[in-house]
């Protein structure tokens, strides 16, 4: 798998979480649908619109994995069963601000996504609390405050960089390519983005 930066995750407008990813020319890469009503997060990716072929999937570890999601492992493998991956949670961090390891299929760290203000999610939370009121000025909030996170390597150095852009309604993110990767991390890199956009999607 060879990605063309910058990517594109957007949340379409319905009832149950669908999430369409492309890439620079507008070429649809994923479609992704996650397992509603349940305590432990579940998400199958596909290569198609009309879903018949299914590419990878994505489930956390625990029966209420979903629920704990602050210090939850979510589990990366492809259709045919064959381990890419794993998004781990750094426990109590992930409450102050995103913070989360993203590990190869030998469970060795290969990339650490963070937060680059996490302190906005605080004020957010301060803003949500007021009644009434609150909600109004959360949602303008949420149209002029974005998140970023930056995804390093192993070597500390910054590979890539996702930004949440302005939405009333629907939630959107674009993944640029810091420098000059080599392909091998396109897949694993794309997998554990999608399982971060997931998690962060109404945050800011």
């Amino acid at each position: 798998m060879k990605l063309t930066f910058p990517l594109t995750l957007e949340f379409k407008f319905s009832l149950f979480t669908e999430l369409r990813v492309t890439d620079a020319s507008g070429a649809l890469i994923a479609l992704v649908k996650e397992k509603t009503f349940s305590v432990r997060d579940e998400v199958r990716v596909y290569s198609d619109e009309t879903r018949k072929v299914q590419t990878h999937a994505m489930k956390a570890q625990g029966f209420m994995a979903g629920a704990l999601d602050w210090k939850a492992r979510r589990f990366i493998s492809r259709a045919d069963g064959s381990p890419v991956g794993a998004l781990q949670a750094q426990g109590l961090r992930t409450l102050w601000g995103a913070s989360y390891d993203l590990l190869g299929p030998e469970q060795e760290a290969r990339f650490t996504i963070r937060d680059d203000q996490p302190w906005l999610s605080v004020v957010e939370g301060a803003i949500g609390a007021i009644p009434f009121i609150g909600d109004l000025i959360a949602m303008g909030f949420d149209y002029l405050v974005n998140p970023t996170y930056t995804v390093t390597d192993a070597g500390g150095q910054p590979a890539y960089r996702v930004h949440k852009k302005r939405s009333f309604l629907s939630r959107r993110f674009t993944v640029q390519e810091l420098q000059p990767r080599p392909g091998q991390d396109d897949e694993l890199v794309l997998l554990g983005l999608i399982q971060l956009v997931l998690r962060e999607r109404e945050r800011g």
